[in-house]
């Protein structure tokens, strides 16, 4: 559970038992807000390559299924990316996120359905990957 969540829940609570008047409950209640819709992770499965079906591969990453293992080797996509928040990723789940997000204009909201994974997450494991594969 989130920070912000949990404190709107306990200010809800104090107000509900009178710790709190409508003048402080208020103001505190939408400070307590996130910026970031809240997700349900639970409703998604965990991204999985092999579980995909070749039409859909194709149809998300505009690349082949029986391509992408010969596109991890060529591009040198490494085994596991560490991100910088300690995040760990799959390198062909790497290649994926960056595929998918450059297949054509999508958030990173959107991608959440398929890899599993919070918007900051997606959007730094699209850094490590395309900056690993910079011609310099």
């Amino acid at each position: 559970m989130n920070k912000f969540k949990t404190c709107r829940e306990i200010l809800l609570l104090s107000y509900a038992d009178n710790n709190i008047t409508d003048e402080e409950y208020v103001p505190l209640y939408d400070c307590y807000r996130s910026k970031t819709p809240d997700f349900d992770y639970q409703l998604y499965d965990v991204f999985d390559s092999e579980n995909m079906n070749s039409a859909g591969c194709k149809a998300e990453f505009r690349v082949e299924k029986a391509d992408l293992p010969r596109l991890v080797d060529a591009l040198c996509i490494p085994a596991v990316f560490h991100c910088k928040q300690r995040n760990i990723c799959d390198g062909l789940e790497g290649l994926c996120v960056l595929l998918r997000r450059t297949s054509y204009p999508c958030r990173f909201s959107d991608m959440i359905q398929r890899f599993l994974r919070s918007v900051s997450v997606l959007s730094l494991i699209t850094n490590e990957v395309s900056s690993r594969n910079r011609v310099e």
